[in-house]
């Protein structure tokens, strides 16, 4: 009951949230009025949806996004793409370009092809404008029914889809429904937007067809078991009908425009899913049960592997990357791979000869300077561990990560306000506010100089929203630019 309750209270505060972003952009929704709006949204879901930030993922997901948008015309928008952690099946785009696969969807999900799919309908959603039409009605929707869609959708995150879904129809009239919820023809625009554009990057559209059928045929075990993306994305079978006249329409197009797919990537990215952000139980009996079918042999060994150290059995971690490296013995994932399980297992002198020779194969990759800078501070070298760490620091994702090492090592070398401020980074780049902000505050206190203080003070006041209403006072000052079209350039 008091986590149903602390639920509901979070989806209120949401849906008051929502409502003061709507009235921002009551008059208008230009291109620079989304990015404000996308920065607000940003924050509400880091903040309510678990975000994966690992670096391999990302890094993955985001080529792919960039993939496809280098077949699109010129964008008003950078776009940023993400992996949510949850079954649930889903995928969905949000104001300004940033775009979201849920891993459960991404990881039952057959190849590369079927995942474009997914994602050029999305950025066909942003392309077409269609983000901004929602917010644009959304303005005349009260804040009882918000809260209500705010809810339904934070209980159905939480596992119970049967209770989220009644929360959200139950507040919505028709018309209301229609207000928040893509229409039939942005759907089927999306579509033929994504799948030109999808033609145009190499892939076919017959995978986008079969995931759209694996999806319809979840259906069939009832009402709990419905996917989102089923409730998100109307128009299921309308949609599975035109895409199939489209393919044969144009088959011969497609055919000269195909190209060949390397799967490696994908297949290591649903792996590393699978094996480190899925139930351990269920993880488990997925991966063993690939490898009895002698499914993509390497990567469901490299899914077990990451499993096991997942799991603190460091032999049979070792022993299933060892598999990988018998067969490809300059695989660099298997070695910083085997590399990160004998640094888990204490066994600094191995560690450090395999990621040496990962980063010797590539000096810039990030997972593997990652693991160097911690096997520094492991060894006692601090300073070291600094100057390997600190290109990695970033505010979001897996750089967050190194903020948090970077804390650790300038703690062992006695500069305490480094070591608070790069805590405070890594807190909020987590969404742990208030951690972020009783470290920030420290660092403020400890601070060298003026500089350093009003740099802690600039952060801090990010954090806590002092100075929203004053830069958006200045904003409102500045001259706006002409706007320009997604077709005409960026914004």
């Amino acid at each position: 009951m008091i986590k149903r309750g602390r639920l509901l209270t979070r989806a209120v505060c949401l849906a008051m949230l929502l409502v003061f972003l709507c009235g921002q952009v009551a008059s208008a929704i230009t291109v620079r009025e989304e990015n404000e709006v996308a920065g607000e949204f940003i924050r509400m879901i880091r903040a309510h949806y678990p975000i994966i930030d690992d670096p391999v993922v990302n890094d993955y997901i985001t080529g792919l996004g960039e993939r496809i948008l280098a077949a699109f015309p010129e964008q008003p928008f950078r776009y940023h793409f993400y992996v949510v952690q949850s079954d649930v099946y889903n995928a969905f785009a949000g104001p300004g370009g940033h775009v979201f696969m849920h891993s459960g969807l991404l990881t039952d999900l057959p190849n590369e092809e079927a995942l474009a799919g997914i994602m050029a309908h999305e950025i066909s959603h942003v392309h077409s404008r269609h983000i901004s039409d929602r917010i644009d009605r959304s303005k005349k929707i009260g804040i009882g029914t918000l809260a209500g869609v705010a809810a339904g959708i934070l209980v159905g995150v939480s596992g119970n889809a049967a209770a989220g879904g009644a929360l959200t129809v139950g507040s919505l009239a028709g018309s209301q429904t229609a207000a928040l919820s893509y229409s039939r023809d942005d759907e089927m625009q999306a579509d033929q937007v994504g799948m030109t554009y999808m033609m145009e990057a190499g892939y076919g559209g017959e995978e986008m067809l079969t995931s759209l059928k694996t999806l319809r045929s979840k259906q069939w075990f009832g009402p709990a078991e419905i996917p989102t993306y089923l409730t998100t994305h109307p128009a299921l079978d309308e949609r599975i009908v035109y895409i199939s006249n489209w393919i044969e329409a144009n088959k011969e197009s497609i055919d000269a425009r195909r190209k060949e797919i390397d799967q490696s990537a994908f297949l290591k990215t649903k792996a590393r899913l699978t094996a480190l952000y899925t139930p351990v139980d269920l993880a488990e009996d997925r991966l063993n049960l690939a490898k009895e079918r002698g499914e993509a042999t390497l990567y469901t060994e490299y899914g077990l592997a990451l499993l096991m150290d997942r799991m603190g059995k460091y032999d049979k971690a070792a022993a299933h990357m060892r598999t990988i490296l018998e067969k490809r013995a300059f695989d660099e994932d298997a070695l910083k791979g085997l590399g990160s399980i004998y640094f888990h297992d204490g066994k600094y002198k191995e560690a450090r000869k395999l990621l040496e020779g990962a980063l010797s194969m590539d000096p810039d990759d990030f997972e593997s300077n990652l693991w160097m800078g911690r096997l520094l501070i492991e060894e006692g070298y601090y300073h070291e561990a600094v100057s390997r760490l600190s290109p990695l620091a970033r505010d979001y994702g897996p750089g967050a990560r190194a903020h948090y090492d970077l804390g650790n090592a300038f703690s062992k070398i006695g500069k305490t306000y480094d070591s608070s401020y790069h805590l405070g980074l890594y807190y909020r780049g987590v969404g742990d506010l208030r951690n972020s902000v009783f470290q920030l505050k420290r660092a403020k206190e400890l601070a060298p100089n003026d500089a350093s203080r009003k740099e802690v003070a600039r952060v801090l006041d990010e954090i806590t929203g002092k100075n929203r209403k004053k830069k958006k006072k200045e904003r409102a000052e500045e001259p706006v630019p002409e706007e320009t079209t997604p077709e005409e350039g960026k914004g």
